[in-house]
């Protein structure tokens, strides 16, 4: 077909642009030129209509299309990187990417393709990508730049720094660049998309839905400025409203699991937990790795109180994601709950392997290792066998060294260390935690754990009351100091808790089940103690085993004085001094009401038997060679804050 003297000068011009693929504007201008010319021209026009709309599967097909047939074109080339940085085809398009900046550095969008693949890279499963987040998105930010000042008029780069911008927390920043995004080009959905999204992460609900209903005129088939807009109807309450455009989303996009969940929080808005439940489960089947679904769904059975339940959802998480360290690290937290410290330790111990810096993790674990080496310290007085016991320390040392200055995994050290039978240095160090001042409610109950490791029950109950008062209305947090409490056996303090709980929101099925859970702890603990004097009163039996049992039912429920006094008694009758002290001043601690007289004598039977448990140690250090080394790890020089008595 003869092509007439204008339409070749459409064309050679059209082709010269496309050759620069300096932005999507440039090429899309380009295909206008010459749209209706050949094949090969239509089919690039397609392209660019679909990367601009969001088709970038059908996008990148045509691109590749292309270059097997212009294997030079260096427009088409970035741009399908563009595409494929997108789709999440990382490592082919910064390998286009590279590939066409080797010829031309200034390409506008081979840099902006790297900029999305630098950000993209940090929702990576592989830890490598996760632990270097903020230098990958320092280089994305790096890119964009480069894309801007090289075609500072291309609203797309401006958005995407926008975005990079989101995830590196430069809200103002990221505000600014969708704004320019939209001064250049005020009918960018994308852009107004976003900049909704900014103003919903803000508060400013009613300017939010402004623009995304602004971005749904401009685009009524964007299925996210739909999804978004029903998130703003959720955080202000209309949870009919937001339903409706979710279900708007829904059907722009049937398979989108993130949508599907969405409706969910709606139903769970409602109090339909059925529909919620039934939603969520849509979510998984139609994407098994969206872990949010997962959690949603043990959220809600962990607060009716049906921790089984709530792990068995975790753990098929888990077998979908074997990486999902918020779903291990839940998991830890209910095993802690329902009674499984082994299990809860284990599942801490994987997240830290995942990621040795992981906060939660390292606060789980010093709970669970205290709770397990409680357990293994009466198993060893029994067994004979301190394998297990040494173990919980070793695990303790090792998160430790990775995070000294945490105030957490030195409470569990110190009272590890009691439990080892080394209560020497750990208590001076259990008495500075305790002294400390707390900044923080976190602070406070590390202070009552220590106050309560101690014996010191009267300040302890003075620290945790104090929180359940500060807390009386929040029922959330309330649960955690009740969880808290029982992990440290103080059963009737986290009853205490969770009777808040109730009072605050009757009705709260997972604080009367931590309730019931206490009372069979009780009943389990009058079950051994009935065994411990069983023994006692058995002529036949050493004393030592009903030590045993006594100790166990202390394990299980601490504060029974007349448990404490006898297991004291035991102690002082096998010449356990050590522990014999230790075991008369947590009985004085149970019994703040004792007449003076009693106190005065039950005090110096303590200096007594301190005094005696110190020759006895000289003469085993006479006999045996000298230990080295501690298993306490002294607290760092400014870790703890200035006790009260060094303000004064």
């Amino acid at each position: 077909m003869r092509i007439n003297q204008t339409k070749q000068w459409a064309i050679a011009l059209g082709i010269c642009i496309l050759a620069s693929g300096t932005t999507l504007l440039s090429a899309h201008a380009a295909s206008r030129v010459y749209k209706a010319t050949t094949t090969y021209t239509r089919q690039y026009g397609n392209a660019d209509s679909y990367l601009q709309t969001g088709k970038y599967q059908a996008a990148e097909n045509r691109y590749l299309g292309v270059l097997k047939s212009q294997p030079r074109n260096t427009a088409a080339r970035a741009a399908a990187a563009m595409a494929q940085a997108e789709l999440y085809k990382l490592d082919a398009a910064e390998k286009n990417a590279n590939e066409v900046l080797a010829k031309n550095p200034k390409n506008a969008m081979a840099h902006l393709a790297k900029g999305v693949v630098y950000r993209n890279r940090t929702a990576s499963l592989d830890m490598t990508y996760k632990s270097q987040r903020d230098d990958l998105l320092a280089k994305s930010a790096s890119e964009l730049q480069q894309s801007i000042s090289y075609n500072p008029h291309s609203p797309e780069a401006h958005n995407q720094l926008g975005v990079t911008y989101r995830f590196m927390g430069r809200s103002q920043e990221a505000m600014a660049e969708f704004q320019k995004a939209l001064e250049l080009d005020p009918r960018f959905a994308e852009a107004r998309l976003n900049e909704g999204i900014m103003r919903l992460a803000f508060g400013d609900t009613a300017g939010a839905k402004t623009q995304f209903n602004q971005a749904i005129h401009q685009n009524s088939k964007n299925y996210m400025a739909h999804y978004r807009l029903g998130e703003a109807y959720l955080q202000e309450g209309n949870t009919h409203a937001a339903l409706s455009s979710l279900n708007t989303a829904l059907s722009l996009d049937r398979g989108n699991a993130a949508i599907m969940s969405k409706m969910a929080d709606a139903y769970q808005a409602q109090g339909n937990t059925s529909a919620a439940i039934a939603n969520y489960r849509k979510a998984i089947q139609a994407n098994p790795g969206f872990m949010p679904a997962y959690t949603a769904i043990s959220d809600i059975f962990d607060s009716r109180g049906d921790g089984e339940l709530a792990m068995s959802e975790l753990r098929s998480a888990l077998n979908v994601n074997p990486h999902y360290s918020p779903g291990r690290n839940r998991l830890g937290r209910i095993a802690l709950t329902v009674d499984k410290p082994d299990q809860a330790l284990q599942y801490y111990k994987e997240s830290l392997k995942d990621n040795p810096n992981d906060a939660e993790a390292i606060n789980g674990i010093s709970q669970a290792l205290t709770v397990v080496a409680q357990k293994q310290a009466n198993w060893s007085q029994t067994m004979g066998a301190d394998s297990d016991l040494m173990n919980a320390e070793q695990s303790i040392q090792e998160a430790l060294r990775m995070n000294p200055n945490d105030l957490r995994l030195h409470l569990a050290n110190l009272r590890i260390s009691q439990l080892a039978g080394k209560p020497g240095m750990s208590e001076a160090e259990l008495n500075t935690l305790a002294g400390m001042t707390p900044r923080n409610e976190s602070e406070q109950m590390i202070q009552g754990e220590a106050f309560l490791s101690l014996g010191r029950y009267q300040e302890a109950d003075q620290v945790f009351n104090g929180l359940i008062q500060q807390n009386a209305s929040n029922p959330d947090k309330l649960l955690v100091i009740g969880d808290t409490m029982k992990v440290n056996g103080d059963l009737e303090g986290a009853r205490r808790a969770y009777q808040s709980a109730l009072t605050a929101e009757p009705g709260n099925l997972k604080a009367q089940r931590g309730i019931d859970r206490i009372e069979k702890a009780q009943a389990e603990s009058q079950k051994t103690l009935r065994t411990a004097k069983a023994l006692n009163t058995w002529r036949r039996t050493g004393k030592e085993s009903s030590i045993d049992f006594y100790e166990d039912t202390l394990s299980q429920n601490p504060r029974q004085p007349q448990v404490r006094l006898e297991v004291s008694k035991l102690y002082e009758k096998t010449r356990q001094y050590d522990k014999a002290a230790r075991s008369y001043q947590f009985y004085l601690g149970l019994v703040p009401d004792l007449p003076v007289k009693d106190k005065e004598r039950y005090q110096k039977k303590i200096t007594h038997l301190q005094e005696l448990a110190q020759k006895q140690a000289a003469a085993q250090q006479n006999a045996t060679p000298k230990a080295t080394g501690s298993n306490v790890v002294p607290l760092q020089p400014g870790v703890v804050m200035p006790t009260r008595a060094a303000e004064k």
